[in-house]
């Protein structure tokens, strides 16, 4: 299998390239990964890089962000586990810790896209998370990295202890200090420590005065730190103490060492996962910022509006370019001056490949379509080596030899004025021989030239497609906008000329060009100006094309939302028609209900009297009246009197003796009536104290936890509660759904949203009650 030179990704900028991408991430570890990367050079890697990346990106633009900035680097905690009886530093403990920590916030946020995934899934299941763990460093160790007093039992009693110790012997000394009999003899009156003791400084030439030991002296000797007599018991005591607190900081370290022993290689997989996802959510960053796609994957190179990466990285300005190399024609010579367009055609040709197989999207318009090459060369630039005693000649033809030995049918060759440095007519006819062998090879090749010669052998050879670069006469710089089926001209004498080459010079050098050369260009110039008029033409007639197809899939969209409203106004006479059935066998209930209390038939006859042959449209066009919470009212015809509880648009709640039903306003007729003291409970009523203002769903079929739900929130309300929680756990989300469309139902004004994290995140919904 061909290897892919190095000396061509650096001619091609790939290194500049992963450098400038490694400014995306704040983590050393993934700058590491990035700039180490290496293009895939066989189908297979290149299509799971590419499928790995994509799906990254797709969860990534579907949540709009990732949960992962900075990471700490574990390394050498990895390498001291790998250690029997080693003991991590506390602050490696809390880096292990943090990375559990960023592991189990990655899987939480991945789990409802992972399923759909096949090389995610391969890195997501590398993920090890423990809270327990978790929980034992955070109970242990501060975030400062000090050992809990509650890491233990002992170290409580301990550090109790040293606290006690430490307060006798401050008590002591600043006896000692405030001591007025001794203000002559102390340098200052302070307590200081010296040798891990507990001193007070002395004169030096009094420190006979007070009984103790000198442990320390300053750098003057003018003061001696002397410890008393009376603490010297207490300072042994002391370091008694906190030699037991050092064994006691050990023996949890070397617990929680031992826990993290167990999960090495869990937590050595883990670290690895979160620097690949670190490193495609880099990949990501890069592709939002310059709306990167991938090409699909194909047997030519059809690069759409493509920019160079380098370019763009810079802020340098850079027309999109169109690339082509197709299944046939599998060489693309590209003509034109001497300005450096051509050039950067080439470099992004080999970048761009090279990019979509390291995995990585280009700066591209959709559609666009590319091989996967076994090996990008390069033959770009002044190859001049003193050290290799070459000359840009002897160079070229060395690199293009070496390139011709390794090349293959799936190889990608980018030669760059062919073949400079010798004499044109020779150079020419090398070139030439060059694309002949490229031609049995098989090989795609882009390669850039003067030369009148290799103009016309590209012109005459179906292996060969030629193009010219855009060229501005203004600014004299290339436009880079390649015209393709085009030979462009050198512009030798043009530039020449703008740049203040005497004009007697260029008289006398048109002299020495050779007539057919001079009949060639002058057939190129008028070539173009045919060319140029025909891609104008080109462009309106796509332009309209373009047109016509926007207007056809407008009308098209049309005639779909004219369809679709059809439907949905069906639907809603549908809905109403058997609302209307519903509410009239509510009323025919209510009034068999009657009957048998009463024994009287007036009001059943009142009722089908009223509603015999009444249309419904009638029926919802009648005017609707005033109607507002506490008004009394009755359904047209009815006898039943209810009071009103809510009103939503022209939606009524009304509570007829304990039965509630939503009508329309247009249903209804308010009466008057003394309102009874008993209507004002709303407001002084007490809450019943048995009731929660929570309900928990879990483990219920979605039919049985919305009938719950129902009841609890008309409860809810009566009780006064205008926020409520309901947990329904997480699960596959089918619940989660169910509640929040039934709370869009209701006509209340609710709003809901998740749980803060600590009291259930996505598990519970918090619903608002207006």
């Amino acid at each position: 299998m061909v290897k892919q030179r190095t000396e061509d990704l650096k001619t091609l900028e790939y290194f500049k390239f992963l450098e400038y991408l490694s400014q995306f991430t704040p983590n050393e570890k993934t700058k590491e990964k990035i700039k180490g990367l290496k293009p895939a050079i066989d189908k297979y890697s290149v299509e799971n890089r590419i499928t790995k990346t994509q799906e990254f990106l797709n969860i990534l633009n579907h949540a709009g962000y990732f949960p992962l900035s900075e990471f700490p680097e574990i390394d050498t905690a990895l390498e001291l586990l790998s250690i029997e009886e080693s003991i991590l530093s506390p602050q490696e403990i809390l880096d292990i810790g943090s990375i559990l920590k960023i592991s189990r916030e990655i899987k939480n946020f991945l789990s409802p896209y992972i399923k759909e995934t096949q090389q995610l899934q391969i890195i997501y299941k590398d993920l090890y998370s423990s809270r327990e763990i978790e929980r034992i460093i955070t109970d242990s160790i501060d975030p400062s990295g000090m050992i809990k007093d509650s890491a233990s039992r002992d170290l409580y009693n301990i550090r109790k202890n040293i606290k006690e110790v430490e307060k006798q012997i401050t008590t002591i000394l600043e006896k000692l200090l405030n001591n007025s009999k001794f203000a002559d003899i102390l340098q200052d009156r302070i307590i200081t420590i010296r040798r891990d003791r507990y001193v007070i400084p002395v004169k030096h030439n009094f420190a006979g005065k007070i009984q103790g030991i000198i442990q320390d002296r300053s750098s003057s000797g003018q003061t001696v730190y002397l410890e008393p007599v009376g603490v010297v018991e207490l300072n042994n005591k002391l370091s008694d103490l906190k030699l037991q607190e050092h064994i006691e900081i050990r023996k949890i370290l070397k617990f929680i060492t031992d826990i993290l022993r167990d999960k090495y290689q869990h937590i050595s997989r883990t670290y690895q996962a979160i620097i690949e996802f670190d490193f495609l959510y880099t990949i990501g960053k890069y592709s939002r910022e310059f709306g990167c796609v991938f090409p699909k994957l194909s047997d030519k190179m059809n690069l759409k509006q493509v920019r160079h990466p380098i370019f763009l990285f810079m802020g340098k300005e850079f027309k999109p370019i169109d690339l082509r190399l197709g299944e046939k024609k599998k060489g693309l010579i590209i003509t034109g001056p001497n300005t450096g367009g051509k050039t950067i055609a080439l470099k992004t040709a080999g970048l761009s490949a090279l990019l979509v197989q390291s995995g990585i999207p280009l700066p591209a318009q959709e559609e666009s379509e590319i091989p996967v090459f076994e090996g990008v060369f390069a033959d770009i630039g002044d190859m001049q080596s003193i050290e290799q005693n070459l000359s840009t000649f002897s160079a070229h033809i060395k690199n293009i030899k070496e390139i011709l030995q390794q090349a293959g049918e799936k190889s990608l060759l980018l030669l760059d004025e062919l073949i400079p440095g010798t004499d044109p007519d020779e150079g020419a006819a090398i070139g030439i021989g060059i694309l002949h062998k490229i031609k049995e090879l098989k090989a795609y090749v882009m390669a850039t030239t003067h030369f009148k010669q290799i103009k016309i052998f590209a012109l005459s050879d179906d292996y060969f497609e030629v193009a010219s670069v855009g060229f501005d006469k203004e600014t004299l710089s290339p436009t880079y906008t390649l015209h393709y089926n085009s030979v462009g001209e050198s512009m030798a004498f043009y530039i020449a000329e703008k740049l203040g080459i005497d004009e007697e010079v260029l008289h006398i050098a048109r002299r020495y060009i050779d007539e057919t050369f001079l009949q060639l260009e002058k057939a190129i110039q008028e070539l173009e100006v045919y060319k140029a008029k025909y891609e104008e033409e080109l462009k309106e007639l796509e332009q309209l094309k373009s047109n016509l197809t926007e207007q056809k899939e407008k009308y098209d969209r049309l005639l779909k939302e004219l369809q679709k409203e059809k439907e949905k106004r069906w639907e809603t006479v549908k809905k109403e028609a058997e609302d209307y059935l519903k509410q009239l066998r509510e009323e025919g209930y209510q009034i068999l209900q009657e009957l048998k209390t009463t024994k009287s038939g007036k009001n059943l006859e009142q009722f089908l009297k009223e509603r015999k042959n009444l249309p419904l449209k009638e029926q919802e066009e009648e005017i609707s009246q005033d109607i507002d919470i506490g008004d009394f009212v009755r359904l047209k015809g009815k006898g039943t009197i209810g009071e009103v509880i809510s009103v939503r648009e022209n939606k009524v709640h009304v509570n007829f003796n304990g039965i509630k039903i939503w009508t329309k306003k247009s249903d209804l007729e308010k009466v008057e009536q003394k309102k009874k003291t008993e209507v004002k409970f709303n407001f002084s009523r007490k809450r019943d104290s048995s009731f929660k203002p929570e309900i928990k769903l879990i483990g219920k079929t979605k039919e049985e936890a919305i009938k719950e739900l129902e009841q609890f929130i008309d409860r809810a309300i009566t009780e006064g509660f205008s926020t409520v929680r309901i947990i329904h756990g997480y699960g596959s989300g089918i619940l989660r759904k169910a509640v929040r469309e039934y709370l869009d139902t209701l006509p209340y004004k609710i709003s809901y949203e998740d749980a803060p994290y600590n009291e259930g995140g996505m598990g519970v919904t918090i619903a608002h009650i207006q």
